[in-house]
């Protein structure tokens, strides 16, 4: 073998070396969900289901909302993104998403419509199933979800266009079903008798309570459709006007600078923050509201009583975490009251033992009351579980070890 055979030899054996180092790089795959299928015996057919479970699902014995997401191919990766951008910014709790993916969707998401025009009929194909879709999710997708995953009994819909039409439908056929309708640019385009009526006329009894529509629609002016989802937004408006009792919510936002097929993102990251905006919990911050409340200790009370009782009312965990932290904070900035930020701290951190920000906010309160050795206890067990978590904002907290191991030092000198 001549000195260019083996040359050529080592650059195959180089370039082997390096595709196959990609090759084992490339094996630690980010994965945000997992495929599932279920059998209908309603639909006489097998369903293809995407589900998105949360980060600490398999540690943790909790309970999690439910979104159950129509046209599961096309929102499946940007409905995963937007739960877990709005969690990590303490707006919504997390959640369990069940994806459905179609089979035949003109039939599964359309009521029927003898008043459908022939050119429309045509365009669609087969259409009118959407009561058979609505008995499946009822009686069979529902009850396995349930019995599978480790979900809460509040559960959320997400439909856009032929899915927002669906959801439409199924509020009007059968609101309790679900807790919550986030409905995008809804095809209302499409005639149909029952949702053609007034809400009165449909309602005839009361609504069970604790509902929630959010209704969006993008820049379409064409056709009928714009006019009938405004119709629809006055009716619900009327309703709710009429029947306080029901505890209806109700939204209508119109996106005008979006097309029909961009509105699906911001619409599911608006509707979530209007869906869940009840279980945000503003805590008293001046030193009147904090009195008006029986002072520090009754407010730490009053806060934890209130977030049990939200938890009981929507059947899964409201986290009483951000609640108490920003309590303590206030407490902080409030010279006669600063002490009790301890108390609220240590309240958080009695609830939530492996969080290291409630570690990280105790430490804060130690230090600006110059217990330096309690703060710095607090300051390295929230440096540790923030590693373990490859949080890369780790560096803050190192930071403020640093610091504080300073203010220590200079205070021993002294």
């Amino acid at each position: 073998m001549d000195i260019k055979d083996k040359l050529t030899l080592k650059f195959h054996l180089l370039f082997g070396l390096i595709l196959l180092s990609f090759s084992n790089y490339s094996q630690n795959a980010i994965t945000i969900g997992k495929t599932s299928k279920i059998h209908s015996e309603l639909l006489n057919e097998d369903r293809k289901l995407e589900i998105y479970l949360p980060k600490n699902y398999e540690k943790s014995d909790r309970t999690y909302p439910v979104l159950y997401l129509l046209d599961s191919f096309y929102n499946f990766s940007h409905a995963v993104g937007t739960v877990e951008y709005l969690f990590l910014n303490e707006l919504i709790p997390e959640m369990i998403i069940v994806g459905i993916k179609n089979t035949r969707r003109n039939r599964d998401l359309t009521p029927d419509s003898p008043e459908l025009s022939k050119k429309n009929r045509e365009r669609l194909g087969l259409t009118g199933g959407a009561d058979k879709f609505m008995a499946f999710l009822d009686k069979e997708l529902i009850p396995y979800v349930e019995q599978t995953y480790k979900a809460a009994p509040y559960k959320v819909i997400v439909g856009h266009s032929l899915g927002g039409l669906f959801n439409v439908y199924t509020f009007f056929k059968k609101p309790e079903l679900f807790d919550a309708y986030l409905t995008i640019s809804p095809s209302l385009w499409y005639p149909n008798e029952l949702i053609a009526q007034e809400f009165k006329n449909v309602f005839t009894d009361s609504l069970k309570p604790n509902r929630t529509f959010y209704l969006s629609l993008a820049n379409e002016n064409s056709g009928n459709m714009r006019g009938n989802v405004l119709k629809l937004s006055g009716e619900f408006k009327n309703y709710i006007n009429a029947n306080k009792e029901a505890n209806l919510r109700f939204k209508y936002d119109p996106m005008p600078k979006e097309s029909h097929s961009s509105i699906g993102l911001p619409s599911i990251y608006f509707g979530l923050r209007f869906i869940f905006k009840p279980t945000q919990y503003e805590v008293p911050k001046t030193k009147e509201e904090i009195m008006a409340q029986g002072g520090p200790d009754k407010a730490i009370e009053k806060t934890i009583k209130y977030l049990d009782q939200l938890s009981e009312k929507f059947g899964f965990e409201v986290t009483n975490k951000y609640a108490l932290n920003n309590l303590g904070y206030a407490f902080l900035k409030i010279e006669e009251f600063k002490e009790y930020s301890i108390n609220a701290f240590k309240a958080n951190m009695e609830a939530h033992p492996n969080s290291y920000d409630v570690y990280s906010d105790l430490g804060s309160a130690y230090e600006e009351l110059g217990e330096l050795q309690k703060a710095k206890h607090n300051y390295l067990e929230a440096l540790r579980l923030i590693k373990e978590t490859e949080d890369p904002e780790w560096e803050f907290y190192q930071s403020d070890l640093d610091n504080l191991e300073k203010k220590i030092k200079t205070k021993t000198r002294n």
